[in-house]
């Protein structure tokens, strides 16, 4: 990991602390959510540009299913074909902008990551937690819980009618939980600032882009 960059991520959160009266919690918090602020125009126009690559390929459905049946023993020409049918239509299934909306939000984190294993958060409190330094159940439980809300607003425009998104919704909670119960505190403090955000981002879509089963 970068030095630079853990460096200027310690001065950011320092500043920002002495800002909140030396609250390095406040500080964490602020400054993911600030950085996640930022970049929402670019999330939204590449989540958008997903939405739309979803719609192409749910539209191309029938036509997908029609050429299975016929080519169901030929492998090589049901790809070739699948893909000049993807082509026409102008869905690309492995398109480089779909995940790069998480990866401009990696280095915030990773600099974080390399802040509190410097110390930066060790003995310190926020709010009920004693030690930013160490894991925490309830912030792992609130995380979990906006991690899921994210999944459920992300998936929902997209679920035909009749389809049920509870599973995918526990199955996504139940593995954040897991990922969340070990970590430290002031990581969980910037990842649920980053899905404040997300939470944004998914309302404001789903707002545009009204759920498939909606009446």
């Amino acid at each position: 990991m970068s030095s630079t960059l853990v460096d200027i991520v310690r001065a950011a959160l320092f500043a920002m602390g002495h800002l909140f009266g030396g609250s390095m919690g406040a500080a964490i918090f602020t400054v993911s959510l600030l950085v996640r602020l930022a970049l929402l125009p670019l999330t939204i126009r590449l989540a958008r540009r997903a939405m739309a690559q979803q719609a192409i390929l749910t539209s191309l459905q029938p036509q997908l299913e029609r050429l299975k049946a016929r080519h169901r023993d030929q492998p090589k020409e049901l790809w070739r074909r699948t893909r000049a049918l993807y082509r026409k239509a102008g869905y690309r299934p492995f398109s480089p902008p779909s995940i790069l909306g998480t990866v401009v939000q990696a280095p915030l984190l990773a600099g974080v990551y390399g802040a509190v294993r410097s110390g930066i958060a060790t003995g310190v409190r926020f709010l009920w937690i004693p030690n930013l330094a160490r894991p925490d159940a309830l912030l792992a439980l609130t995380v979990a819980a906006l991690t899921a809300a994210v999944t459920y607003l992300g998936i929902r425009h997209a679920t035909p009618p009749g389809r049920s998104v509870s599973l995918p919704v526990l199955v996504g909670t139940l593995v954040a939980l897991v990922l969340f119960w070990r970590t430290s505190a002031a990581l969980l403090l910037s990842w649920g600032a980053t899905t404040v955000g997300n939470v944004l981002q998914a309302s404001l879509l789903a707002r545009r882009h009204p759920s498939r089963g909606a009446a």
